[in-house]
């Protein structure tokens, strides 16, 4: 299983219209090919995880590439791992203000979701983010 983190660039006033299709088109390519992960928005960021077969993470990690509506799209884990996110197809997450019911990104956050021996590093980089860009 491969497991792979990138961050990328958006406009930072993106429509909400725009972030449902990029959703919708995740979810359902990505349960086409069996890839499973958890994308985040947030001023004008994203940061996803895809896990998958290794070819599957490839081919969806491309079509990402070739999208038009992110750029700067940076590779900051790319490893052999067990799935984390075997219960999304594509999790999403767009952070509201601090102290207004933030999705914190912990265990308890999404128990049930994200599997009890989750890499640690996912989670490191993924609140970070989160902390950075809900501030």
């Amino acid at each position: 299983m491969r497991q792979l983190l990138y961050a990328s660039n958006t406009h930072r006033d993106v429509s909400d219209a725009v972030l449902e299709d990029i959703l919708a088109a995740s979810r359902r390519n990505n349960a086409a090919c069996d890839v499973t992960g958890v994308l985040i928005y947030s001023k004008g960021g994203f940061m996803q995880v895809l896990e998958g077969e290794g070819a599957a993470v490839s081919q969806t990690y491309a079509r990402i590439g070739a999208d038009k509506r992110h750029w700067n799209a940076m590779v900051l884990l790319d490893r052999d791992a067990p799935r984390a996110f075997g219960a999304w197809s594509m999790g999403f997450e767009r952070p509201a203000a601090i102290g207004e019911g933030l999705f914190a990104l912990t265990r308890e956050a999404i128990a049930g979701r994200l599997k009890p021996d989750a890499p640690a590093e996912i989670m490191a980089l993924l609140q970070t983010f989160y902390r950075i860009n809900a501030r």
